[in-house]
């Protein structure tokens, strides 16, 4: 379930039972009040109506408090604040930028590129200007292998001995 579905089924079921909590509030005012003109005996008819009036409006904004109260205790309870939307936690809860600050940030997507479709970083593939030298791969060998290894130097000695006569019989040759 997303954090939008999940906000919309918060805000539902609290709409629900906000409204059994007003009629609950005002129920209980105005039994309080009927309860105390009876037993001091008002029987005036317009002392009644206006009570029952004022139980109404007390009842309303009682309900906005206990309510306000009953939606931070359960989101704190239940810990629905990471999964409600921070702009719903921010605007509708008291105190919502505290909880919103509480929520985990979820962290960035990074995109990742698979290791055949990266390039692998190099120095200059070819340093020397000699055509040579690219057709026997002596610079690679030369990064490739450690400086101090004898095999690798004799190698490397072999190629660029290789590269020289190869130049050298290319020059020899009569140019078609």
């Amino acid at each position: 379930m997303t954090k939008s579905t999940f906000t919309i089924l918060f805000t539902l079921v609290s709409t629900i039972i906000n409204i059994i909590l007003t009629v609950a509030t005002i129920a209980l005012l105005a039994f309080i009040f009927l309860f105390t003109c009876k037993m001091l005996g008002c029987k005036n008819g317009n002392v009644v109506y206006m009570g029952l009036l004022v139980c109404f409006v007390v009842g309303v904004f009682l309900n906005f408090y206990l309510f306000s109260k009953l939606t931070v205790w359960a989101v704190k309870k239940f810990n629905l604040a990471p999964k409600l939307t921070n702009s719903f936690v921010t605007r509708q809860l008291p105190n919502g930028t505290k909880f919103a600050s509480q929520i985990a940030a979820e962290p960035k997507k990074k995109t990742v590129m698979p290791k055949s479709v990266l390039e692998a970083e190099e120095e200059e593939k070819w340093t020397s200007g000699t055509p040579t030298y690219q057709n026997f791969g002596i610079d690679e060998l030369k990064r490739g292998l450690e400086k101090n290894n004898e095999e690798a130097q004799a190698l490397i000695k072999e190629r660029e001995e290789e590269a020289r006569a190869w130049e050298e019989s290319k020059k020899n040759k009569p140019e078609e």
